[in-house]
């Protein structure tokens, strides 16, 4: 691919991970200042809080023969 320089734009990928970077630095110096340890891992976002679904109707639902699923298909 060829492009002109004056169109192409650096990549943003990495600001997260250098604001990342100078906080867990500065989190690790008062730590240490502390004389505490730690831990600048990433948490993985856990479930989704469950919930109640409210004035919903219960229908009840019977599976019903492929005889009849086949007749009304046209008796294939």
């Amino acid at each position: 691919i060829h492009v002109r320089i004056e169109h192409v734009q650096p990549s943003r990928c990495r600001e997260e991970f250098k604001l990342r970077k100078v906080q867990n630095d500065k989190l690790k110096a008062e730590a240490k200042a502390r004389g505490e340890k730690i831990s600048t891992k990433r948490q993985p976002e856990g479930p989704k809080p469950g919930f109640m679904v409210e004035g919903a109707t219960l229908e009840t639902v019977t599976p019903i023969p492929y005889d009849v699923v086949n007749d009304l298909k046209g008796g294939y």
